[in-house]
């Protein structure tokens, strides 16, 4: 803790000494950009939204509340999907489809039993085949690291994420993947 506060620290005591009638001003990051631009004419646009299970109601009603704040121009369209379903309902595909954008919170994943989780079934029912993570570090925010900027691309429809395992022997799991190449 204190190794990491020291340099916050020795920042605010230069801001103090310094002749700025406003000292803790140099604190402050600048930013260029402070609201969501408005797509198009700004026109709200529909975003589904699948709260699911866990903690995923409480991130999902955290991400509402932040679009209420900005005055994001989005509106939800909430559908009650849980991890103990059997499928995921049509309509929500559907919404989906439609819409071309969702807010999903976790899907509880049975376990064992042969029974495919909903995640999975939403990512192959949509060709969701990659998930793309983007982490790098924020102008004025100390961080550990420094100068992070990396992508992380993780396939989403095959492997482990595929659904395709089984127990070989007690306490051993053999996950499989299908040899198929991808058209582009």
């Amino acid at each position: 803790m204190a190794r990491r506060a020291l340099p916050i620290l020795k920042q605010l005591r230069a801001c103090l000494s310094s002749d700025s009638p406003h000292p803790l001003l140099g604190l402050i990051p600048v930013r260029s950009v402070t609201y969501m631009p408005r797509p198009g004419d700004g026109t709200p646009r529909a975003v589904t939204l699948i709260p699911g299970d866990g903690i995923g109601p409480l991130v999902t009603g955290a991400v509402e509340q932040v679009m209420e704040a900005m005055h994001a121009p989005v509106y939800f369209e909430r559908y009650d999907v849980h991890g103990d379903m059997k499928s995921v309902p049509s309509e929500v595909l559907e919404s989906i489809r439609k819409n071309k954008v969702c807010l999903k919170g976790g899907l509880m994943t049975p376990v064992g039993g042969g029974v495919s989780s909903l995640n999975v079934q939403l990512r192959k029912e949509l060709d969701l085949y990659a998930s793309l993570v983007n982490c790098f570090n924020l102008s004025g925010l100390p961080s550990r690291h420094d100068h992070v900027d990396i992508v992380v691309i993780r396939e989403n429809t095959e492997g482990e994420y595929s659904g395709l395992e089984h127990e070989v022997v007690p306490g051993v799991v053999e996950s499989l993947k299908d040899k198929v190449k991808r058209i582009k």
